[in-house]
């Protein structure tokens, strides 16, 4: 009848057109992640990033099979095995393809039952946890060793580690006195309420919940969420959690589920076997070197020159366009088309994206001995010269890099005069601040130091712009000071050089304060 729609398709969705949807969507993901400094979230990027640095073997091992009913099994192992790393997982995945118009829910086994064993990573914390956690620990002399608090998008987090001695055996340790001597506390809070910490604080922790929330006091600075969670970790860097309270009613066993077939993929291995085609396994190894560049630049924007959003851009649709590839009859089509795909990339990116193409397509070259993607390395070669930056030196701050460069993307002349040894924005908002205090390292110490992300306009003349990120690293502190206003709003940061080879950096009336060595 006229105006009625077609009948549904009955078929499940091919298992590789998620996998390649998921991929698609990771990169949508990551630019939206980095495109503004404001609500740049670095654990997105990293979270996401390290998917595909595991799983771009396995997505185009499942491309390359023989057959549509190959591919398609080959696809479904792999997102089973990538959904089995745990619910938070799993989630994220059924909220990408989702976004795609798939149902990955039809595609995986029955998700497994929390087991609540010991071995998970963290613990949330009570006032069980609390209890016995003063109980087992001398608190009156912890320390701070680490504090990071951050903005993640919108939402400010924090991680504290305190340095504490037991006062008792651990009852999770093997033999009788063992488990003695020094441990760390650490404390994460996924949304924090207040924040206050300075270095000159005496020693002195405690952890405290009630129904406002939970609350970590160490001196007379502290931080408070609505939640949080705490893991035990040892001094040589094991990890143990609290002993659990004994059930007064322990739960009766459930008895035994007869095996199924659907479940029988559920604890196999990673999807391996060989990528055939050199053109292919170069295309995979420059997707590869391309999340692992991704990824580190989430964890020390320091020592990356990726400009992160403009990779993702550059990479755009780069799933659906792999599975096409590979979908050519031929071996020498397929190949053409991978060698294409690379070309494509390089162009897409230009000449913001050309310095990091140009490393990796290196890479490419000097570990597989072959150059496969040499006409997509020429091209990246001749738009890095036209970027004026020669792949090593050059440095972009436009998605969360350090050094200066201008709106064309050609990095600028670094001629501006420093207002003394650190040089900051005339006005920012502030995204990080990672302290680590003076710590034992191989028969000495290694100094304090710190870590400062700041969100800038991008031009001080037209706010529309999108902010790009400055990161300022200083050691050998005197003192650190940070409370919850310094990471409200917009601040206008100053520095005053101490004349000592020290500056100190000071903004909202004294809610931010570092004064160090900087770099």
């Amino acid at each position: 009848m006229p105006g009625t729609p077609p009948p549904a398709d009955p078929r499940p969705a091919s298992a590789l057109a998620v996998l390649s949807a998921l991929l698609d969507r990771s990169l949508v993901q990551i630019e939206d992640a980095t495109a503004d400094a404001r609500f740049h979230d670095r654990e997105t990027v990293r979270t996401t990033a390290d998917v595909w640095d595991n799983n771009t073997h396995a997505l185009f091992v499942s491309a390359l099979g023989r057959t549509r009913r190959a591919r398609d099994r080959r696809a479904r192992r792999a997102l089973r095995w990538m959904a089995d790393l745990g619910p938070a997982r799993r989630a994220w995945m059924a909220a990408g393809t989702a976004e795609a118009g798939y149902d990955i829910e039809a595609l995986l086994p029955p998700a497994r039952e929390a087991s609540g064993d010991a071995g998970a990573a963290a613990v949330p914390v009570t006032g069980g946890v609390t209890e016995e956690l003063a109980a087992g620990h001398r608190l009156d002399t912890a320390t701070v060793s680490t504090l990071s608090v951050e903005r993640r998008g919108t939402r400010l987090t924090a991680r504290v580690a305190l340095a504490a001695e037991r006062t008792r055996p651990d009852p999770a340790a093997e033999g009788a006195g063992e488990g003695e001597g020094a441990v760390e506390l650490v404390v994460h809070l996924p949304e924090v309420d207040e924040v206050r910490f300075d270095t000159r604080d005496t020693p002195g922790a405690r952890l405290s919940c009630d129904h406002y929330g939970v609350t970590v006091s160490f001196g007379d600075g502290m931080l408070r969420g609505p939640a949080a969670t705490l893991e035990v970790r040892e001094a040589f860097g094991g990890m143990r959690l609290p002993p659990a309270r004994p059930s007064r009613s322990p739960q009766p066993e459930p008895p035994p589920e007869p095996a199924r077939r659907r479940d029988r993929d559920r604890d196999a291995g990673p999807l391996t076997g060989e990528v055939h085609g050199p053109a292919a396994r170069a295309l995979r190894n420059l997707l590869i070197w391309t999340m692992v560049e991704i990824r580190s630049s989430s964890r020390d924007p320091q020592w990356t020159r990726t400009p992160v959003s403009a990779l993702c851009r550059a990479l755009s649709g780069a799933g659906t366009d792999i599975a096409a590839a590979a979908g050519h009859f031929t071996q020498g089509r397929r190949e053409h088309a991978f060698r294409e795909l690379a070309l494509l990339w390089v162009r897409r990116g230009g000449a913001e994206t050309a310095a990091h193409f140009v490393r990796a397509l290196d890479r490419v070259f000097q570990t597989s001995g072959v150059d496969e993607l040499q006409e997509a390395r020429r091209l990246a070669r001749e738009l890095n010269g036209q970027n004026g930056q020669d792949g090593r030196n050059g440095k972009d701050v436009r998605n969360g890099q350090d050094g200066e460069q201008g709106r064309d993307g050609a990095s600028a002349p670094r001629t501006a005069p420093r207002r003394g040894p650190v040089d900051v924005p005339s006005a920012a908002a502030l995204r990080l601040v990672s302290y680590t205090a003076e710590r034992p390292w191989e028969g000495g110490t290694l100094g304090s130091d710190i870590t400062v992300h700041l969100a800038a306009p991008a031009d001080p003349a037209d706010p529309g712009e999108p902010w790009r990120l400055r990161i300022l690293h200083a050691h050998t502190l005197d003192r650190v000071r940070v409370s919850t206003p310094a990471f409200r709003g917009t601040l206008r940061p100053r520095t005053i050089d101490d004349h000592d080879g020290r500056a100190t950096l000071v903004a909202a009336d004294g809610a931010l304060e570092v004064r160090g060595s900087w770099r």
